[in-house]
């Protein structure tokens, strides 16, 4: 399992959080105390596919659930031949402004300005998931965000391709 420092050890509180908590004009007030006070509880919960998603295997490679179809991944295989990293990398790949389509992104809050950081901590879970998963293969999660913004944050997971055993 490819791994990093952990990413989110110096992280900005959200806007819509430090407002709320300056509405209640009470500093204590964390994070959870948030999703407690505002019914976050459906959220949370919802959110447990996200940041622990179910995966399959197929043909040699790990995908999440969600996002697998068998005719796809065939077809990924059918351009792509052997390549089952770049295979495993495009059928993954999960664009957060995608994911929140139906989210104002730059309102008051401009919870769109939060995403890297929500990419950064998609992606710590997702290396300890697939690690526990697959402790056998060397699965590396890759977080990155396009400089122009096109495509905001992306998160997606990949093992390298196998090494042949010499003998």
């Amino acid at each position: 399992m490819s791994s990093s420092t952990p990413a989110w050890s110096e992280r900005e509180l959200p806007l819509f959080f430090t407002a709320w908590r300056t509405d209640w004009r009470d500093e204590r007030l964390s994070p959870c105390d948030y999703l407690d006070f505002e019914g976050g509880l459906r959220f949370v919960l919802a959110a447990a596919w996200l940041f622990c998603p179910e995966t399959v295997e197929y043909r040699g490679c790990v995908f999440l659930k969600e996002r697998f179809r068998q005719d796809t991944v065939d077809d990924w295989f059918t351009n792509l031949g052997d390549d089952r990293r770049r295979i495993e990398a495009v059928v993954n790949h999960v664009e957060l402004w995608d994911m929140f389509g139906n989210t104002p992104l730059a309102d008051d809050d401009r919870l769109g300005a939060e995403l890297p950081q929500l990419a950064l901590a998609l992606g710590e879970c997702w290396r300890g998931v697939l690690s526990a998963r697959h402790p056998d293969r060397e699965i590396t999660v890759e977080v990155s965000g396009e400089e122009d913004g096109s495509y905001g944050p992306t998160v997606t997971f990949c093992a390298p391709p196998a090494v042949p055993a010499s003998g």
